[in-house]
């Protein structure tokens, strides 16, 4: 893959270009190759998938392995998961036009899936009719049965995977926990960004994935190791970002992985001197392109969840909102409103818990997005 831009965002480029993560590797790469599944939970765009696929560059080296990788984020019911699932196995199972037809009668006599083909690359993709329930999970059964059969480990990641909690008629986690029991060889990550749907479907004991896997929880990276990582990068392709320079940064978008990924991607692309001039204005221009956006959400929040969201926008991180003191200093309504006010924001992602202090457990509150933090400290 070529980059110009070492700061990849969006997609998982290489090793070398992939920041820190090391225990979280290795934790989950140990889990995997022991036969352990593996819960990983993250707010999102913490970097969640590229770290599976960092973790599934590593496995892949392995004789005798195939990694799958199936997101499932648009999946609404057990027929879009079973197309989402087929597709990814198929990807992984049949890299070649000659294995594809290898395996083709053994996947039609059983699936009977219909074959499409990209109009621009001309590569091949499965569509399935839609069945009845029953004929759903059938399928589901028939797509581990061909991962069961491979001669090989098969590490699976599911991504998002909060969303078979709200399947409709299939109990999804009930069937991959059984098909998942009869498939030694197939080593799962599931992955998502909802902790209290993940907690609930591995942490209750009426629930069949409770106590089945392993579970890793990222944070955000350490401002140090972030900013010798951008500085080291910069330098090697003959770029200077001087470590002060690369905190600011860091602390700017409240270490939040995409975001601070965005910055470095976007002062890398700025020809000029990377002096901290140069970097106010960068982020400037990127507070100016969030007009839009702002006037969008202006309009679809009421009054109460807007004057909240500035609230916690303008102070970074806060730990009690609903508070006396909070709601006197910003001139917010009553404290039950804020209630309702804070939990749709959450809803929306608007804003999330970032962390919890360590003497009190409360939990600390911050914008998801920097870049509408600093909009409303800024603009």
């Amino acid at each position: 893959m070529m980059i110009d831009n070492p700061f990849v965002v969006n997609v998982y480029a290489s090793p070398e270009l992939f920041c820190d993560r090391e225990a979280e590797t290795a934790a989950i790469a140990s889990a995997l190759r022991n036969g352990r599944h593996v819960m990983l939970f993250s707010p999102r765009r913490y970097g969640k998938t590229g770290l599976i696929r960092h973790v599934f560059d590593h496995l892949a080296k392995q004789r005798g392995t195939r990694t799958v990788f199936a997101d499932i984020y648009a999946a609404d019911d057990a027929h879009a998961f079973n197309v989402v699932l087929l597709n990814a196995v198929h990807e992984a199972l049949n890299p070649t036009p000659k294995l594809f037809l290898k395996n083709a009668m053994a996947w039609f006599s059983a699936l009977r899936p219909v074959v499409q083909f990209d109009e621009l690359s001309g590569q091949p993709s499965i569509a399935l009719e839609r069945g009845r329930t029953n004929k759903e999970e059938a399928t589901t059964r028939e797509i581990f049965r061909i991962l069961r059969e491979q001669k090989r480990t098969i590490f699976l990641a599911i991504d998002e995977f909060q969303q078979v909690a709200n399947f409709p008629e299939v109990r999804m986690d009930a069937v991959l926990r059984t098909e998942l029991q009869r498939s030694p060889n197939v080593h799962c990550i599931f992955s998502g960004s909802q902790r209290h749907i993940l907690q609930d479907l591995f942490n209750n004991a009426a629930k069949p994935f409770y106590g089945s896997a392993d579970q890793v929880e990222l944070q955000r990276i350490g401002r140090e190791v972030y900013a010798d990582f951008a500085c080291k990068l910069m330098k090697r392709h003959k770029r200077t970002l001087r470590k002060d320079d690369a905190l600011f940064c860091y602390d700017w978008c409240n270490g939040h992985t995409y975001y601070v990924q965005v910055l470095f991607n976007r002062l890398f692309g700025d020809a000029r001197a990377l002096e901290r001039p140069t970097i106010v204005e960068v982020m400037r221009s990127i507070i100016r392109e969030q007009d839009a956006i702002m006037a969008t959400l202006r309009s679809a929040l009421t009054k109460g969840q807007w004057e909240l969201f500035a609230a916690i926008s303008r102070e970074g991180e806060v730990d009690t909102p609903t508070g006396g003191a909070f709601i006197r200093k910003h001139g917010l309504s009553s404290s039950a409103a804020l209630v309702h006010a804070l939990q749709a924001l959450l809803d929306r992602e608007l804003v999330y818990v970032i962390a919890h202090r360590p003497d009190s457990g409360k939990p600390v509150y911050a914008p998801y997005n920097p870049f509408h933090g600093a909009w409303f400290k800024y603009r």
